[in-house]
């Protein structure tokens, strides 16, 4: 396997759109009136031009720098030597029912996932999962799919909305509110992470040692190397501390960067009142809380910043309980963050195509749109569901595949709008699975080393079921 696949197939879909907008012409939509353009193609230059823009863009550096804090915090912790313990000590509680830490795994990351859609804070706790599958014996694809494939699966089967920092787009573009469609979501999340726990169990299988040759003996011993996993000597301090301090520092972010007015459709939250009620106290007339909060927002305000700075605590943190000195602590972040550099540089580089889709004065895209709905008269869930597919391939993050389907959508299928959140919803997540331009599905593949090649040719089957699965709910939900 080739280290830059991850890379290779970036550049190509992205070299795609740039073939494709000579060829297809722009076209724009309002009020569900297609008006053709010329073509707009993308230039020589702009092919260079994107990618730098991309890499300087504060917005992708920042997802970029989130991973790398998480590759120092793994650094941070295995300097401890108590990660070793934790990491140990769970593998020897499931030996003999390796199984089950899958069955643990997929449900926990599918059932956050779909309740807060925030990927970012779920990928925290990654590493420890994929440490733990495979020193079970489990091959690195089996600990893909239990992890960042579940959290994939999970989105596609998002249950409450589907947010970005939390907030619920689908009521802020079409006006839907969190529990509209709740049973069939439900029932499609279900359905979903059933196949993929079906689909893990049948595929998955403990890796035995080979030792007949020699070139076995280095395949196996390239196998055991675990990323952001490094066996210290054991130490005699608990565990316990750790897990708590990280487990609370997850839970914070979940809850901090869930936004529960716009999800939820309300004014003001409890979190809201603690926050006034804190800011506002004064002694002798200096606001003292406000000042040493600083410029930090209230919980269900809280975006990727603050989960940097997060991050950045939780280390401090841990260092301070094991009694690390700041020098050490340092390098060992530094130590973990370069481990994963790559795979920052997949998280932002993935996404070069939104940049260029959302940058560009005219695209292709509506021209693409307006031919699959007039291809039929009237609400249709097949011309939907690719229009859904072939927008998220550009717009990779939901809220810009929403607003670029605001207006025909809108405009057109006005008494469908909610079957038309509940398509593209589910297929804006089964796209995220599919291609490269797809952050997590990115991040996942590069950290464990795995081929985009190899995602596809392994699990075309999984990908087959849960496009099948989704588009037998769809019908369902559009005939009732």
């Amino acid at each position: 396997m080739k280290k830059n696949s991850i890379i290779k197939a970036i550049v190509i879909t992205f070299l795609i759109y740039v073939l494709a907008s000579w060829v297809i012409p722009s076209g724009t939509i309002q009020n569900g009136v297609f008006t053709k353009g010329k073509t707009s193609p993308v230039g020589i230059s702009d092919i260079f031009i994107y990618p730098i823009s991309t890499s300087i863009t504060s917005i992708f550096v920042l997802g970029g720098l989130i991973v790398l804090l998480i590759g120092a915090l793994y650094g941070v912790m295995n300097k401890t030597g108590v990660y070793t313990n934790l990491v140990e000590g769970s593998v020897k509680k499931f030996k003999g029912s390796e199984k089950s830490f899958l069955v643990i795994s997929i449900l926990l990351f599918a059932v956050l996932a779909s309740l807060t859609t925030l990927t970012l804070p779920l990928l925290i706790l990654v590493p420890f999962f994929v440490a733990v599958i495979l020193s079970l014996g489990f091959n690195k694809m089996t600990a893909f799919l239990s992890t960042v494939g579940a959290i994939l699966v999970g989105t596609m089967g998002a249950i409450y909305g589907y947010n970005v920092d939390g907030y619920n787009f689908n009521n802020y573009f079409f006006g839907l509110k969190a529990n509209d469609n709740i049973l069939w979501k439900v029932v499609l999340f279900v359905l979903l992470t059933t196949v993929l726990i079906i689909y893990v169990i049948k595929t998955s299988k403990i890796e035995k040692a080979k030792k007949s040759t020699k070139k076995a003996k280095e395949e196996t011993n390239e196998e055991v190397i675990i990323p952001l996993y490094k066996k210290e000597k054991a130490s005699k301090k608990s565990a316990t501390p750790l897990v708590v301090v990280t487990l609370l520092a997850v839970v914070i972010a979940l809850i901090a960067m869930f936004n529960w007015n716009g999800a939820l459709g309300i004014q003001k939250n409890i979190f809201d009142t603690w926050y006034s009620n804190i800011t506002s106290v004064k002694i002798n007339d200096y606001p003292l809380f406000a000042n040493l909060l600083g410029s930090v927002k209230a919980f269900g305000l809280w975006t990727n910043y603050e989960l940097a700075m997060l991050l950045m605590i939780l280390m401090l943190v841990i260092g301070f309980i094991y009694n690390l000195k700041i020098k050490d602590t340092f390098e060992a972040a530094v130590e973990g963050a370069k481990e994963v550099l790559p795979v920052a540089a997949v998280a932002i580089l993935a996404n070069v195509l939104l940049l260029v889709v959302n940058s560009a004065t005219a695209t292709f895209i509506p021209t693409i749109y307006n031919a699959l709905f007039t291809m039929v008269k009237g609400f249709n869930f097949a011309t939907m569901s690719v229009a859904g597919m072939i927008g998220s391939i550009g717009f990779s993050q939901y809220p810009y595949l929403l607003n670029s389907l605001y207006d025909p959508t809108t405009a057109l299928y006005a008494k469908e709008l909610s079957e038309t959140s509940f398509i593209l919803q589910a297929m804006h997540g089964f796209t995220m699975m599919l291609v490269p331009t797809s952050v997590g599905l990115v991040v996942g593949l590069q950290y464990l080393g795995i081929s985009y090649k190899e995602w596809l040719k392994d699990n075309w089957r999984l990908l087959l079921s849960l496009l099948a699965t989704a588009l037998i709910v769809i019908i369902i939900v559009t005939l009732i």
